[in-house]
């Protein structure tokens, strides 16, 4: 699983502009699907129609990060955060578009205090309007660029992995159950990060009668002694959020499972986390959505680390849920 995760964060893919690693994902499912399209809103989604009642996997895989707004005389570009970005982390810092122009972010000296975006421009080496136009038109958007790690056998560091690890769970839980016959869906959704706009559509589509959401969860095992998620302790399984609470159905099925495959299994519980949970519980009659996730230290943030091991074992925990819910 480690190269596919190193592939997929390799891709720049703010809210909006994740057509490539969308293309990329369906195409690693595409022999397992009978179906596969890209819907209005950018979600890429595969269907294999097999026995039983249908079940949705869902994974987001876009990222905060930049577009271009307007561009002065001189070559230089303004931006806009896409997503929860900071303007003071982005100050120095390299930024890579997604049509392969790279440029480094500088913030106006006058400024004190707490930056917002109209502090900073972006410099993509133009000499004018004309030649930064040609290089990143307005419109155009980037992330900030954080070169990827690996520490041992299985902890990446890196950018976009909260999400692409999740997408890359989400691949290997449909190619399975696809491969068994069932009758299951997976939706890598667009715009999570400007408020799960397009998980809902395609939950609408496919009008699912399960639904698992594979996302990342905020690891808090650096300064806290007692962290309530640590990597490298296993799966996540995510009882409530700003959106949602876990279905009761769905909170048995997954520790039932767990408790087969002799897993630890991590709970989290925050008035803060996001994810697409509730969007998809809700779209037409709505359905039992239940969100599992994998530890992500600085979950959100432009360079994060996960553990590939915990990533292993929600797979398991996926398929062996989707088991418990089927019967």
């Amino acid at each position: 699983m480690r190269d596919w995760v190193m592939r997929l964060i390799d891709f720049v893919a703010p809210s909006g502009s994740e057509e490539a690693v969308v293309q990329a994902l369906l195409d690693h499912v595409r022999e397992a699907a009978d179906e596969i399209w890209v819907d209005a809103l950018g979600n890429g989604i595969a269907r294999k129609r097999g026995e039983g009642p249908h079940l949705m996997l869902a994974a987001h895989v876009d990222e905060p990060g930049v577009m271009v707004i307007d561009i002065d005389d001189r070559g230089y570009l303004r931006v806009v955060s896409v997503g929860e970005v900071h303007a003071r982390e982005c100050v120095g810092q390299e930024v890579r578009f997604t049509n392969g122009a790279v440029g480094l972010v500088h913030a106006d000296p006058a400024k004190q205090g707490d930056l917002d975006f109209d502090a900073l421009v972006v410099d993509v080496g133009a000499r004018s309007r004309e030649d930064a136009e040609r290089m990143a038109p307005i419109g155009t958007a980037g992330a900030v660029h954080v070169p990827a790690a690996t520490w041992g056998e299985s902890v990446v560091t890196g950018r976009a992995l909260d999400n692409r690890l999740g997408c890359a769970v989400a691949t290997e839980v449909f190619r399975n159950l696809a491969a068994r016959g069932l009758n299951v869906s997976v939706a890598f959704t667009a715009q999570n990060a400007v408020g799960a706009r397009a998980a809902q559509a395609a939950a609408f589509q496919l009008e699912p009668r399960y639904a698992l959401v594979i996302d990342g969860a905020t690891a808090d095992d650096v300064f806290n002694h007692q962290p309530v998620l640590s990597l490298g302790k296993g799966p996540v399984l995510k009882v409530m959020d700003r959106g949602t609470v876990v279905p009761l159905e769905g909170k048995r099925a997954v520790e039932k499972a767990a408790d087969r495959l002799n897993l630890l299994l991590q709970y989290e519980v925050s008035r803060e986390a996001w994810s697409d949970t509730g969007a998809i519980q809700l779209a037409r009659a709505g359905c039992v959505a239940v969100a599992l996730g994998y530890p992500v230290r600085r979950a959100g943030a432009f360079a994060m680390t996960a553990d590939i091991s915990d990533a292993e074992r929600l797979v398991d925990l996926a398929v062996a849920t989707v088991e418990t819910l089927l019967g």
